[in-house]
């Protein structure tokens, strides 16, 4: 909904839209005039909100859509609406309907119309951070298919890979090398251990004592300070002191969520792109999906964004059926489950990166090599981490997905045995 002055004496214009980054055309437009005709007492406290004299001011200085207003206040597209219904009630202003279109243009100047829009543009690999790694010209991200063959080919000729990164992406990229066997290869990491906000000192423990068994070399609690060549290789230096010569780096160290396509507009943005628990975002009829979406996690009460395959598929069909009609909330328990170093890793549901401060039971021992930790929130189950033998796991999920309250000692939910039907 555009605002602009009207040539009418007094008048002022509404055209409804989705922001300029979406569309072309008006959308829902309205035409609202000042009536000459008012209750004074109406008109002035209707006035007297701040909000509303600005919205006012912004239409007689010049055309902006009222998704666009939306972006220039700490409130909502609907709360806007809300403002233009109180000067509509004060007398002020009438609206008339004449047009419906939504549109949206693409970078080579195409344009398509559309009834309902999902943004599901996920994001790209943060570059490396260090100083110096330009000048190592074997370096290579990991996101595609593409990537991750040419990791296998040029680490399975090199003699020595280094994987910076503590985070999942880290952590697949040295376990598949050094599953491989072909390669010696070196994990550098800042924090104390693997997953540092999700696992405990013991589950990091366990981590590293299965990659070790696998030919890993972990360096911790150190980051890289400095490369340069040496004898016809990269050499990185560390912080404190240790000397990592490779052939080839490579590195997980997060996203950058791509919002381009949406932002200036009416879409509000926190790291992604801010939507419901219906992943309806700010701007009307447009959706958002995947790693891009921060949706409102019924789980948690708060808002969430999640990185990982089953949670952007979830993600898909809830979105389509909203679109198509349908007023459903996402509720699902995300999981990441992979090998590790010879065993497995599962994690679902809500941990500690995501909700500091849940309440948690946990078993581990390092000579049977597993480890399991459950999380709850308002004494119901809303996540776990598990490595070693995945037993129980689905029913753990189904458990999550009832939100039921655990009566019984929750240490009980720790044993396997404990948790068939």
């Amino acid at each position: 909904m555009s605002v602009s002055a009207c040539s009418l004496p007094y008048g002022i214009h509404i055209l409804e839209s989705i922001a300029a980054c979406l569309t072309d055309g008006s959308y829902n437009r309205m035409v609202v005039l000042m009536q000459l005709a008012f209750n004074a007492d109406q008109v002035f406290a209707a006035l007297a909100d701040a909000t509303r004299r600005d919205v006012v001011l912004r239409a007689l200085n010049g055309s902006e859509g009222v998704a666009e207003l939306a972006g220039h206040y700490p409130m909502s597209f609907a709360a806007v609406q809300k403002h233009v219904a109180v000067l509509e009630r004060a007398g002020l202003i009438t609206k008339e309907r004449t047009g419906r279109r939504k549109v949206v243009r693409t970078n080579t100047g195409n344009e398509f119309a559309y009834d309902a829009l999902l943004v599901a543009t996920g994001g790209r690999p943060k570059p490396p951070p260090w100083p110096g790694c330009e000048d190592v010209s074997q370096t290579i991200g990991f996101q595609t298919l593409d990537d991750t063959d040419a990791i296998i080919e040029k680490a399975d000729s090199a003699e020595r890979v280094l994987v910076m990164g503590g985070s999942f992406i880290g952590y697949e990229l040295a376990e598949g090398v050094s599953f491989r066997k072909k390669a010696q290869l070196t994990w550098i990491m800042r924090g104390p251990w693997f997953l540092r906000y999700v696992l405990d000192e013991e589950g990091g423990q366990l981590c590293r004592q299965l990659g070790e068994a696998q030919g890993v070399e972990f360096i911790t609690s150190d980051e890289v300070q400095k490369f340069s060549r040496l004898n016809g290789r990269f050499l990185a230096e560390t912080v404190n002191g240790k000397r990592v010569e490779f052939d080839l780096l490579t590195y997980g160290v997060g996203l950058d969520y791509y919002t381009e396509p949406v932002n200036g507009g009416a879409v509000k943005l926190d790291k992604g792109i801010v939507t419901d628990s219906k992943l309806r975002t700010s701007a009307p009829d447009v959706y958002a999906a995947g790693d891009i979406a921060v949706f409102y996690d019924l789980m948690v009460e708060r808002h969430n964004q999640m990185g990982t395959w089953d949670n952007a598929e979830a993600h898909g069909r809830v979105a389509a059926r909203n679109m198509a009609g349908a007023e459903e909330d996402f509720f699902d328990v995300p999981t990441y489950t992979t090998t590790m170093f010879g065993s497995t890793l599962a994690v679902m549901g809500v941990t500690p990166d995501v909700q500091p401060g849940l309440e948690s039971v946990r078993t581990y021992s390092f000579e049977e090599k597993f480890y399991r930790k459950l999380f709850f929130k308002d004494d119901r189950l809303v996540g776990a981490i598990m490595i070693g033998p995945p037993k129980g796991r689905k029913k753990l999920i189904e458990i999550m997905r009832s939100r039921q309250r655990i009566e019984r000692p929750k240490q009980e939910l720790l044993d396997p045995n404990n948790l068939k039907d």
